[in-house]
């Protein structure tokens, strides 16, 4: 467990603070080592996560933080790990190597640095992130003020593209091919290691000269409606945060500041209201975000907030535990569970490949409270053979060794 008093020390500004800062934390994200995570209920571990993954990332390799690098300079640890397009490929490909960087879609020559900084002007980070959805879990989207919509990209790191590219199995779980040979192999359970971490981030598109002051920017690239790539200064407005440690899985959640009044709802084609407050934010939550401001004061990071965080999928009493985003799960934050969400990640039978994550006995809702994963199966699907993929809903993104042709994804 990291003691409490370890986080509540200022970082030194100048060229040493990244240092500092991971003398203090640790950097097991970055590196192969114990993360100080535990079982307190989430908070500290919560600021760690959010410490060590928005250290400077050292040149030249990904996922490991950069111990000279002045914090708040980019890119950022998270960013640089892996994309989950470059696990789960066209065709059922393997991934490509750890340190190669092949994000967009095969066939395509990505802008370099120099052309992306004199088409939109400098960044925080000179990333290059492909952004593959702009829809959230439910199909819905939520839009800046400009009525454009949020896009999202989903990062693993080492630990957990390991797990999935060179399984000690053999089973290719980078393929449906490879999921389905693991769901039939009764020796098999899909277990991640500990330290397996996934960052899902939510992006909005910068128009010239709009105001960044408080936003960490990079670029990005998508696919638009006409199939056409485009390029874009980038701002984060949100991130989850999700890691195996010792005690089993924790999700974390973060949003920046401006939020409530800067993305909207969506709805035909026209922007509705203000997404508003959280109105799933932990009531311990001010604490440790008072340690967020302190700590990274005078960067873009002072001006992201921890919503919450979730270990277990009840509380004390047996109530459910609820965890929302407003730009990742803005319609539904009253059935928003990320540990209940998760449980239901899984695996089938050709026939019927996924259960559906959602609680369809009242409507369209998002499962909260204990899941029994193998009674909803054998109510959903009687006779057929399903398996938890142990919170991993990323391994959906697998594509057979049979499809052609390029994930244009929107």
């Amino acid at each position: 467990m990291l003691p409490l008093r370890h986080l509540l020390t200022p970082v030194a500004r100048g060229v040493t603070a990244a240092a500092f800062l991971l003398a203090i934390v640790g950097c097991a994200v970055a590196q192969n080592e114990e993360s100080p995570l535990s079982n307190d209920g989430g908070g500290a571990t919560a600021v760690a996560l959010f410490s060590n993954l928005n250290a400077p990332a050292l040149p030249g390799k990904r996922g490991v933080a950069n111990p000279r690098a002045r914090l708040g300079t980019g890119p950022a640890v998270w960013e640089t790990l892996k994309n989950s397009t470059e696990i789960f490929r066209v065709g059922g490909a393997p991934p490509c190597p750890w340190e190669t960087i092949c994000e967009i879609p095969d066939g395509t020559t990505p802008l370099d640095t120099k052309e992306l900084r004199a088409r939109f002007g400098p960044t925080n980070s000179t990333w290059l992130h492909y952004l593959s959805g702009n829809r959230m879990i439910d199909g819905q989207q939520v839009v800046d003020a400009h009525a454009v919509p949020i896009r999202y990209d989903v990062r693993c790191n080492r630990e957990f593209y390991d797990y999935i590219a060179a399984n000690p199995s053999k089973h290719p779980l980078y393929n449906i091919e490879g999921q389905e040979a693991a769901r039939s192999d009764p020796k098999f359970q899909f277990e991640f290691p500990r330290n397996a971490t996934e960052v899902k981030a939510a992006w909005k598109l910068l128009k010239k000269g709009e105001d960044d002051s408080r936003f960490w920017t990079a670029y990005g690239a998508y696919y638009d409606d006409d199939g056409k790539l485009q390029y874009s200064k980038i701002a984060l407005t949100a991130f989850h945060i999700i890691r195996r440690d010792q005690f089993g899985w924790i999700f974390t959640t973060f949003e920046q500041i401006d939020n409530p009044k800067a993305t909207y709802t969506y709805f035909l084609q026209e922007k509705q209201e203000a997404v508003g407050v959280n109105s799933t934010l932990n009531p311990e939550a001010a604490k440790y975000n008072a340690l967020i401001e302190k700590r990274f004061q005078g960067t873009k990071w002072q001006h992201y907030r921890v919503m919450g965080w979730q270990t277990e999928e009840t509380d004390a009493d047996g109530r459910p535990v609820l965890l929302a985003n407003t730009n990742i799960e803005t319609y539904f934050p009253k059935t928003s569970s990320c540990k209940s969400c998760h449980a239901m990640a899984n695996i089938g039978p050709n026939s019927n490949r996924r259960l559906n994550m959602w609680d369809m006995s009242k409507g369209i809702e998002g499962r909260v409270g204990n899941v029994d994963f193998q009674k909803i199966a054998k109510e959903l699907a009687p006779g057929e053979l399903f398996k938890q993929t142990d919170y991993a809903w990323v391994l959906r993104e697998a594509q057979s060794v049979h499809a052609t042709g390029q994930n244009k994804a929107k």
